[in-house]
């Protein structure tokens, strides 16, 4: 993702007769400013490239142009004003040789930290088809723009320095294409005045909403918004904060759930459903919303491979979802040849270290989510499959066979091996195994019913000598939404509790 950080102009809270360096190079906790807010990025969105906008003076005395350089990587571009710019928009349009152009564009300020993973907020906006986002946090005090919003969640109104709702914007705005970004700034400036001498970011979002654009957002915690906008926030950082935000290098280890969600449904749309089969209602919430909350762990995030045509049927539904802030879209717009194939698809939304779970759309299962996950920890173990035992070794499951040690010697798609059928839950200690595995299984062109399926894939993590085990429930304890039928039942079960 690309990232503008404009740090153009003069700041009067940190005037020169106190501070002798610009504000950017400005020590807190030890290092220049905007070596922590680059660095706090770049730990955040491993993709992040940089353009900044700086004072020519800045350069000339205190090689500000090489020490960005040296904090962003050779490939920043630094472009140099002359003179101090009238706030944040205009300096941004100073780099319009950079970013006039169709990629994406993230507009950061300068002084700031945002706790959150930024790859995955980018990523969720650009697959939202949104024209713009912001991250917002809860706040109630003028010195932050607001976003206001409608009945429906859609951001309709933004303003600087005057509150409009609880939630304040984060200094983070994303704009789908760099060149809407130059178009609407230009249109701003052209129609609006400066506000305490300066030309904000916040009111170009208005020209989104002006044009018919759509505006989605990204909220965290207050506490996870550090800005470093006064002397004061300096100080308070560095004295309390700090040991809280500094450890914000590592991500914190994220158990990944991949939910492919991208099938046609057309046995719901054929029984009168208007809405795609992700977004039907069960008992008050998507059903979608109903699998996630069913397998939710602690610092879970969710991988959504949806139709690209259903999220754009429910812009709504999306940006509702979208504000949950654990989850990720990753839309296709083809068929795959099995789910294995539909799982590769997001893989760049993966971390190939961290733990993996895929698991079906449709189906909801009476289990502990987090005691299946923890017993493969507990077992040392680089993969499970949560298992019930069925006696009639019905066929239209997926069945492992294991050891005397417990450890899976194989699994077969649609083959009834020993009367272990699978629920289609699947962990994998590290993503990345997954991955290669799954190459391996495709290279091979080793199918069932002529597709590829994930199940399969354990069967080449054990010929590695990867330990494989499995997980038990009751079969009770499934009970599957995948059908207008299903569901019925489902519901029913639910009314009768």
């Amino acid at each position: 993702m690309r990232y503008l950080i404009p740090i153009a102009s003069k700041d009067d809270l940190f005037p020169k007769d106190e501070f002798h360096f610009p504000k950017p190079l400005i020590e807190v906790d030890g290092v220049p400013m905007i070596a922590l807010v680059v660095g706090s990025i770049r730990k955040r969105d491993p993709s992040a490239r940089f353009v900044f906008t700086v004072l020519r003076q800045d350069v000339v005395e205190y090689s500000l142009d090489s020490i960005l350089k040296l904090i962003a990587g050779d490939d920043c571009e630094v472009v140099e004003l002359g003179n101090p710019t009238m706030g944040a928009v205009c300096s941004a349009l100073m780099a319009i040789d950079h970013i006039d152009d169709d990629d994406p564009l993230v507009i950061c300020n300068g002084d700031q930290i945002i706790d959150a993973d930024l790859g995955e907020v980018a990523g969720a906006f650009f697959h939202s088809d949104a024209d713009a986002g912001v991250i917002t946090f809860p706040s109630v005090h003028p010195r932050w723009s607001y976003i206001r919003e409608d009945a429906e969640g859609r951001v309709v109104e933004t303003a600087e320095k005057r509150v409009l709702s609880r939630k304040a914007i984060a200094g983070y705005y994303y704009f789908r294409k760099g060149c809407q970004f130059v178009k609407l700034a230009q249109e701003c400036l052209l129609k609006s005045d400066p506000i305490g001498g300066k030309y904000y970011l916040s009111p170009v979002l208005n020209e989104v909403v002006l044009s018919g654009g759509r505006i989605v957002q990204y909220e965290i915690k207050a506490e996870s918004y550090v800005s470093f906008y006064s002397p004061k926030r300096v100080e308070i950082y560095q004295s309390e904060n700090q040991g809280r935000i500094a450890p914000l290098s590592p991500a914190q280890p994220t158990v990944q759930v991949v939910i492919p969600m991208a099938g046609l449904g057309s046995r719901f749309s054929q029984a009168g459903y208007v809405k795609p089969k992700p977004f039907i209602d069960v008992d008050g919430a998507t059903m979608i919303e109903r699998v996630m909350d069913n397998l939710r762990v602690e610092n879970s995030r969710f991988v959504l491979i949806a139709r690209r045509e259903h999220l754009a049927a429910e812009p709504a539904v999306v940006d509702g979802l979208l504000r949950r802030g654990d989850l990720v879209f990753s839309p296709i717009d083809f068929v795959t040849e099995g789910a294995a194939c539909t799982v590769l698809t997001a893989r760049m939304h993966l971390d190939p270290d961290g733990p993996l779970m895929i698991a079906n759309c449709d189906q909801i299962v009476d289990f502990d989510c987090s005691a299946f996950l923890s017993d493969a920890v507990v077992r040392e173990l680089d993969g499970s499959i949560l298992c019930f035992r069925d006696a009639d070794r019905d066929p239209k499951w997926s069945f492992a066979r294991t050891n005397d040690k417990g450890y899976v010697e194989e699994v077969k798609e649609k083959v009834a091996i020993s009367d272990l059928a699978t629920v289609g839950i699947y962990y994998f200690r590290r993503a990345r195994d997954f991955i290669d595995a799954s190459i391996d299984m495709i290279a091979a062109n080793d199918r069932s019913n002529n597709e590829f399926y994930v199940c399969p894939v354990y069967n080449y993590l054990q010929r590695r000598g990867s330990r494989i085990g499995v997980y038990e429930i009751q079969a009770a304890a499934m009970h599957g939404i995948g059908t207008p039928t299903d569901l019925d039942s489902y519901l029913g079960l639910l009314k009768s509790a």
